[in-house]
């Protein structure tokens, strides 16, 4: 999500508009900031692991000062050295020995700071942390994610990332380590049908981004919002890093499409045009069907991912080129959360007051504004159906077997924005990565007061973890990576069409009978509502038409989680 979508979430605080983003203290802390840590290979069968540190620290830079940094592994310092600071990021490299590899995944921590002036100035305070893991192996999960904020994981430092936990957790599971490689932006659209000309991929490879200093592809400063490098790029990009690395890659975690629409004035209040008919709007962003043959919202004043994002290819053909990179990878669909619902706190009159949204499109705004929550809750399960559909027909079209899944994080209603059990950034300052946002922002950023509030609205930690854990639930995910069964193999019976407002029955057999006692149900209804019950059986009425996907989780006496999925969605009508 970005655009004008995060600026209206960060003035949903209530005397906290984003534009006093910039007047709030910056944490001392934070710098000499570690940017960015790669070391190949890690894990490591033989020979040392080569690595490299990016360290960005404008201030150093105006000074011309000497940062030390150190990468350590508990009170071991296995690496460091010192950097004169000539430009705003400074890189250094290092190398680790085999023999001072642990065996184990290992936390490793790297930092930095100012050293020691031959003045006579003491060295300054270390800067944040960057923490990452170490471990020996031969053959690690690898992992690379593609997509907008959500799956960049706007606020969150990178190993609080979704994509990231989940190559942590599938590299424990299996016992072969992980390697994370991140292609994706805040603020990308899935497809810029013009950008590069002719939809040629391969062309990806010759630009260059500001908020990728070293070129190899994953965006360092990727908190900094924009709308290109899109999901098809990035994944060029991952194939040719894959290619000069000489290795495949196990999985591709994917996201798109929100932005092409336009977050805010399109999704929340339909005054960019195209935007209007939600449903068409996502079928023709989502899916890549029924664009015009000119873009209605090229010219609109005001930012806008639907300038550069409206038309182009949809979510199947991004799953079929993801699955086309070396080692032919499976691709988990990240289903999108509930950003805003109708359980989020109503929305202020004055967030229609962006530059560029004058006359008839502020009164159009402003009259919208009471529907923005039903609208958002719209396009979440329009969008999260769209991913569903692309991904059954990515694995209908292979000859090869299925090899993706639209996952969903289990997120409902109540986890949204300013609810009383969110699991999204409620203010614009509080999250991780906002002291880098604070420096990268005015510096990089066309936009730097949406920039700087841009984290508002996003997964939180506990809610990037909840992406993950329901990931490595998912039966496909167990599947394709042979790890073993938490329980059951149960059905969820599911009707495939009922009435609006009628009561739905569901159910949850095992082999046509119903489980064993001492189970717990989670339900979740595929509409943002869940329930809890001690039956395998419950009833549900939805209040508008569907499709609905419903999933359960079942709980065991053990405490182990199997998660179900219904067969196909139920339609409602």
């Amino acid at each position: 999500m970005a655009g004008a979508a995060v600026a209206l979430l960060g003035q949903l605080l209530g005397g906290l508009p984003a534009e006093a983003a910039g007047t709030i203290a910056l944490p001392g802390t934070a710098f000499p900031l570690v940017l960015d840590v790669d070391m190949t290979p890690n894990p490591v069968c033989s020979g040392p692991v080569r690595g490299r540190v990016e360290i960005y620290d404008p201030a150093a830079a105006r000074a011309g000062a000497t940062v030390e940094w150190r990468v350590r592994a508990g009170e071991k310092q296995l690496a460091g050295g010192r950097l004169e600071m000539s430009a705003r990021v400074g890189t250094a490299d290092f190398r680790i020995p085999f023999d001072r590899v642990p065996a184990a995944e290992t936390a490793l921590q790297v930092d930095a700071r100012i050293a020691a002036a031959s003045s006579g100035h003491a060295p300054g305070h270390y800067g944040k942390v960057w923490r990452d893991t170490l471990r020996r192996g031969c053959h690690p999960v690898r992992v690379a994610s593609v997509g907008d904020s959500v799956v960049w994981g706007q606020g969150l430092d990178h190993d609080q990332k979704f994509p990231y936990l989940t190559g942590q957790l599938l590299g424990r599971e299996t016992g072969r380590g992980f390697q994370h490689m991140d292609y994706s932006i805040s603020g990308a659209v899935l497809d810029a049908p013009e950008l590069p000309a002719g939809n040629d991929d391969a062309a990806c490879l010759r630009t260059t981004e500001k908020q990728d200093p070293d070129g190899d592809g994953e965006m360092e400063f990727g908190e900094v919002t924009q709308q290109m490098p899109d999901v098809f790029c990035q994944l060029e990009k991952a194939g040719a890093q894959a290619r000069a690395g000489g290795y495949g890659l196990d999985l591709v975690v994917i996201n798109g499409c929100i932005n092409d629409l336009d977050p805010f004035f399109g999704i929340g209040v339909g005054i960019t045009p195209g935007s209007e008919d939600l449903p068409e709007a996502v079928k023709r962003e989502c899916s890549g069907i029924g664009a015009a043959a000119e873009n209605p919202a090229k010219d609109v004043p005001y930012f806008s991912g639907a300038k550069v994002g409206y038309g182009g290819r949809g979510m199947q053909a991004a799953i079929e080129k993801a699955h086309s990179l070396p080692g032919r990878p499976k691709v988990i669909v990240a289903d999108f959360y509930y950003a805003l619902s109708r359980s989020s706190s109503p929305i202020p009159v004055k967030t229609c007051s962006t530059p560029g949204v004058a006359g008839a499109r502020l009164t159009s705004c402003r009259s919208a504004l009471g529907g923005v929550a039903d609208r958002y809750e719209q396009y979440t399960q329009l969008a999260n159906a769209a991913y569903h559909q692309a991904a059954t027909a990515a694995n209908k079209a292979s000859a090869g077997g299925p090899y993706a899944v639209a996952a969903d994080g289990l997120f409902t209603v109540d986890n949204a924005l300013l609810t009383r059990d969110s699991k999204v950034w409620n203010t614009p300052v509080t999250d991780p990565a906002f002291p880098l946002r604070t420096r990268a922002c005015p510096e990089l950023s066309a936009t730097p007061a949406q920039c700087l509030s841009a984290a508002v609205g996003h997964p939180d930690i506990e809610g990037a973890r909840q992406y993950a854990d329901a990931f490595l639930r998912n039966p496909s995910v167990r599947e394709w990576f042979h790890l073993p069964a938490q329980g059951p193999q149960a059905q969820l019976n599911v009707p495939e069409h009922a009435p609006v407002g009628s009561d739905v029955r569901m159910s949850a057999t095992v082999d046509g009978k119903p489980p064993a006692a001492g189970y717990r149900y989670h339900w979740y209804f595929g509409d943002g509502t869940q329930r809890e019950t001690g039956e395998a059986a419950v009833t549900h009425a939805y209040d508008r038409k569907g499709p609905w996907l419903s999933r359960l989780v079942m709980t065991g006496p053990d405490g182990r989680k199997v998660l179900v999925e219904a067969a196909r969605p139920l339609t409602t009508g």
